[in-house]
C-alpha cells in the first residue's frame, strides 16, 4: 500500500507539475500544522512534500517503504546538500510545534537520498559575508558563492561596528544581508525577503541553531540591515544590531547553524559575549522569562560537544560579568574588543 501525499505551498505551476506525478496527492496550505497534515491521511505513515523546494522526480515517493521498526521516527531526506527536505511522517507521532515549523526533529531518521533542491533565489539586496579570525571563515564563504556567487566579504576589519560600517560603505543597495564568518547556511534559506519601502528602515534578524546547546533563536542568524542606519551606528554601543535601528523584526526561519566551537577560545568568547548581553538586559526587546531560560541553557547545556566545556565557562563568566557592569555601558562595550576577550580568557586559560 502506498503511503499519502501531501504538496504544500501555493505555488500552481510546481503543483500542476507534482499532480501530473502523484494524482492522488492532496495540497494543503504553506502554514498548515501538524494535526491538519495528519487528518488528510489515511495510511499509518504520510509524505510531505515543503514548499520552497524543486522536488526531484527521479526519485518515486510509491517506491519508498519504511521497516516495522521506523515508525518511532521521522523519516527526512536531502534537500540539496542537506537533510531538510520531503519527510515521511508516521501518524503516531506528534513533533512539536516548534520542530515541524523549523523541521528540525528530535525523533528522525536522515535518508541519504535526494529528493528535492533548494529553489533558486533572486537577491533583491546585497550580501557581504564579514569574518575576522573564524578557523572555518574560508569554507563557510565558499559555501555561501555556491548560493550567492557575487557576495562581497570583509575581512580583518577590527571591531564589530567598524566591519559593519565598511559592509555598508561597500553595498549600493539600501539594505544589505550579513552573514557572520562561522555561519554555515542553511540550504533551505533564501537571501530573497520582500520588504516593501516604507519597512527599509528596520533591522531584521533571522533564527540560528546552535551547535552546542541546540538553542534556536536570533544569535548569530543572517541579518538584514538599512545601508543608512549603519552607516551612522554608534560604534560604542555594545550591542551592535539594536544600535543601527530601533526598528527590529525577528523571523523565526533558520538561516544557518553558527558553527562557532571550532576551538576553545572561538568557543569561551562565543559563550562570555552572548550572556554578557542576556544578563546585562542591554538588548531592550528582551523577553525576561526566555532570557533567562536561554541563559540557563547557554550555562549548563552542551558539555558532551565540540569545545562545549568552553562555551560553558564562558557563558558562566560572561553571565557574571554582564550582572555585575550591567549600568556600566563602557565596560559592557568591552565585549566587542576581541584583544580585551583575548586577554580575559588567557587569564583563566593560559
Amino acid at each position: 500500500m502506498n503511503y499519502d501525499i501531501i504538496f504544500l505551498g501555493e505555488n500552481n505551476n510546481e503543483w500542476n507539475k507534482f499532480k501530473s506525478h502523484y494524482p492522488r496527492a492532496h495540497r494543503m496550505p504553506s502554514n498548515s500544522d501538524f494535526d491538519q497534515l495528519k487528518s488528510k491521511s489515511f495510511t499509518k505513515m504520510f509524505w510531505v512534500v515543503w514548499d520552497k523546494i524543486q522536488f526531484n522526480y527521479k526519485f518515486d515517493l510509491n517506491s519508498y517503504r519504511a521497516d516495522q521498526y521506523d515508525n518511532m521516527f521521522v523519516h527526512i531526506f536531502k534537500n540539496g546538500n542537506t537533510f531538510n527536505g520531503v519527510c515521511l511522517f508516521p501518524k503516531d507521532l506528534n513533533p512539536s510545534n516548534v520542530e515541524f515549523k523549523h523541521k528540525f526533529f528530535i525523533n528522525r531518521k536522515e535518508v541519504n537520498i535526494k529528493a528535492s533542491d533548494p529553489v533558486k533565489q533572486d537577491n533583491s539586496f546585497e550580501v557581504v559575508f564579514i569574518s575576522y579570525n573564524e578557523t572555518n571563515a574560508e569554507k563557510n564563504f565558499r559555501l555561501l558563492t555556491e548560493k550567492v556567487p557575487d557576495a562581497h566579504r570583509i575581512h580583518g576589519v577590527k571591531g564589530i561596528h567598524n566591519a559593519h560600517i565598511q559592509a555598508a560603505r561597500l553595498v549600493n543597495s539600501g539594505m544589505f544581508y550579513v552573514v557572520d564568518g562561522d555561519a554555515e547556511i542553511e540550504d533551505s534559506f533564501y537571501f530573497n525577503h520582500n520588504i516593501n519601502e516604507f519597512e527599509q528602515d528596520t533591522v531584521y534578524v533571522w533564527a540560528s541553531q546552535n551547535p552546542v546547546n541546540e538553542l534556536i533563536y536570533g544569535y548569530g542568524g543572517v541579518k538584514l540591515l538599512p545601508t543608512k542606519q549603519t552607516l551612522d551606528i554608534d560604534p560604542d554601543s555594545p550591542d551592535m544590531t539594536t544600535a543601527i535601528s530601533g526598528k527590529f523584526s525577528y523571523i523565526d526561519t533558520i538561516s544557518n547553524k553558527t558553527m562557532f566551537n571550532t576551538d576553545p577560545f572561538s568557543a569561551w568568547k562565543s559563550g562570555f559575549r552572548e550572556c554578557v548581553k542576556l544578563s546585562s538586559n542591554i538588548i531592550s526587546r528582551q523577553n525576561q522569562t526566555e532570557t533567562i531560560q536561554r541563559l540557563d541553557t547557554w550555562c549548563n547545556v552542551g558539555a558532551n560537544k565540540p569545545f562545549g566545556t568552553d562555551t560553558i565557562k564562558g557563558a558562566i563568566e560572561g553571565r557574571r560579568y554582564g550582572e555585575k557592569h550591567k549600568n556600566n555601558s563602557q565596560n559592557l562595550a568591552l565585549i566587542n574588543d576581541f584583544d580585551w576577550l583575548k586577554t580575559e580568557f588567557k587569564k583563566n586559560y593560559g
